[in-house]
């Protein structure tokens, strides 16, 4: 195993030897390692050079059954060192068994998990340990800072005393590269999943995290420095499986739904699942299991983790994301297969009110063409048309949608499609809301664009045309997460529509399609070619 760009190793502090049994530990820091080499060297030296006395840390060391020299170098290190307990199992592929061993062999108030690739800044424990004392907290998260990786986000960036798992981020970093108290775990017999090889520190932590009282974030400073190898052997980079899937959708979702009660909160701790962990596992990892463990896998999604599916997470995924994931959730391990070997060509596009994919005769018919619409999900609420009205060069709208929870999706924006193209038109925000009630104000000249003009859309006679079904979309941080056709109540009487016609203005006719999807027709006088007279040229 070689690592990149190793940065100068951490010289070990001359510290006054201590009786160490004489000291109860403040720290046991937890190391797993197979086949780490010199690494491991690099992790203890940066340990010994804490500026929190060796006495107060506790290091643990599970050797996974390496094969190179490792164990050589722990045992030299531990013959040298009298705060290095290190101990040696057979090669079980990863983790959990070595961290629930250490766990097992622990005796400080708090315990920090620390891969054996990694490495502490000097500074690193003594400040977390203040923190966590000072503020009574039973988490302290502290920065994290990537080598060998330039695009990872940066980690936290501010000190938190009292933290929030959803308002201040810690939920997006269920690693377990943190300070915990050891109490904690204990009393809530917590334990490392053995039966997973990756996805196990993500239901530890989460576990840990609900079960905490108080929780502080550390962001001052890179306390915990993470490496990427350039061979790729971290084994949080390998490939995973199917089986291995299905256990950390499953259980993440259980450990939500058992903690949390219906609502958005629950369903910003759902995302994690629904947006980073199962859509890689619907392509690649389904397509290469066997056919029985799809459909173990797909019986467990069903009863245990798509019943919790947000609908707003659907729109934070791409097209074929979603594709699969509707997929998944209504049909058979045959579909999904159908359906991922479909994507593997350009789709192509149905005709309809919007614009929709077709993928296949069997697909089209499990899907409906809401789900297989291109570019974002359906709102979860519909948007009805209450009022509209055209004075001069506005035409107002009034939009109220089903619920009063809908205005909360997203930053809402009227849109046009123009009917049978792919050309959509934005239309601006809402001028004003009251509850969920919106009103727009937009400028029809906007519905009739030069460069959408051609020959199919004139009309017999002396007039051409241009029909708009008009859309509510959802949007958020710029990207658009949800699209729905307004509808045409049956109960809009004609008196609420007051359309005036002038004749400097394109006419304006205000209707519905066959599935009462507000549509915009802008007719006006077609144009004559225009004729140059000559020029004498002399």
């Amino acid at each position: 195993m070689t690592a990149s760009s190793l940065a100068p190793a951490p010289q070990p502090r001359s510290v006054p030897e201590q009786d160490v049994s004489a000291v109860k530990p403040a720290v046991s820091v937890i190391i797993t390692t197979y086949n780490s080499g010199r690494l491991i060297v690099y992790a203890l030296n940066a340990l010994q050079a804490q500026s929190l006395p060796a006495g107060l840390i506790e290091i643990l060391v599970v050797d996974d059954g390496s094969t190179d020299d490792t164990w050589q170098y722990l045992s030299e290190l531990a013959a040298q060192r009298t705060n290095i307990k290190i101990f040696r199992q057979p090669h079980t592929g990863g983790p959990s068994a070595g961290r629930n061993r250490g766990l097992a062999e622990a005796s400080g108030e708090f315990v920090f998990f620390h891969d054996a690739d990694d490495y502490l800044g000097p500074d690193a424990l003594r400040r977390l340990l203040n923190l966590a004392r000072q503020q009574n907290s039973d988490i302290v998260a502290g920065r994290v800072s990537w080598i060998g990786r330039p695009e990872a986000e940066a980690g936290f960036i501010k000190t938190v005393p009292d933290a929030d798992i959803v308002d201040d981020g810690v939920w997006r970093s269920l690693t377990p590269h943190k300070l915990i108290r050891r109490s904690l775990i204990e009393q809530q017999h917590i334990r490392f999943c053995d039966d997973m090889v990756q996805g196990e520190d993500q239901v530890f932590m989460a576990a840990c995290l609900f079960a905490a009282r108080k929780i502080s974030i550390l962001g001052e400073g890179d306390l915990y420095h993470r490496r990427l190898l350039s061979d790729g052997t971290n084994l949080s980079r390998q490939r995973q499986t199917l089986a291995n899937k299905r256990l950390t959708a499953s259980r993440m979702v259980g450990l939500v739904v058992a903690n949390t009660a219906p609502g958005p909160r629950r369903d910003q701790l759902l995302r994690r699942v629904f947006i980073r962990t199962l859509p890689p596992a619907l392509n690649r990892p389904f397509m290469e299991a066997q056919p029985i463990d799809r459909k173990e896998f797909l019986e467990v999604m069903r009863a245990e983790v798509f019943p919790y599916l947000p609908h707003s997470a659907l729109g934070e995924l791409g097209d074929r994301q979603r594709l699969r994931m509707l997929t998944a959730k209504v049909g058979e391990a045959e579909d999904l297969v159908e359906l991922n070997k479909v994507l593997r060509s350009p789709v192509r596009y149905a005709d309809g009110e919007l614009p929709t994919y077709t993928l296949s005769p069997k697909l089209d018919r499990l899907l409906s063409a809401e789900d297989r619409q291109v570019g974002a999900p359906r709102l979860a609420m519909e948007p009805i048309l209450c009022y509209a009205m055209s004075s001069r060069s506005r035409l107002t709208l009034v939009v109220k949608l089903d619920d009063e929870a809908g205005v909360s999706i997203g930053r809402l924006r009227l849109a046009g499609w123009l009917a049978g193209s792919s050309d959509f038109v934005d239309l601006g925000s809402a001028v004003s809301r009251i509850g969920s009630t919106l009103t727009f104000k937009i400028n029809p000249r906007q519905l009739w664009k030069e460069e959408t003009a051609s020959s199919d859309d004139a009309l017999e006679g002396s007039s051409e045309q241009r029909q708009w079904i008009l859309l509510l979309r959802a949007q958020r941080k710029g990207t658009m997460i949800g699209a729905s056709p307004i509808i045409w109540p049956s109960s809009l009487e004609s008196e609420a529509i007051h359309l005036e016609r002038e004749a400097r203005n394109p006419q304006i006719q205000l209707g519905s399609t066959a599935d009462r999807s507000v549509m915009i027709t802008i007719r006006r006088p077609k144009r004559s070619p225009t004729w140059h007279r000559p020029r004498l040229v002399v």
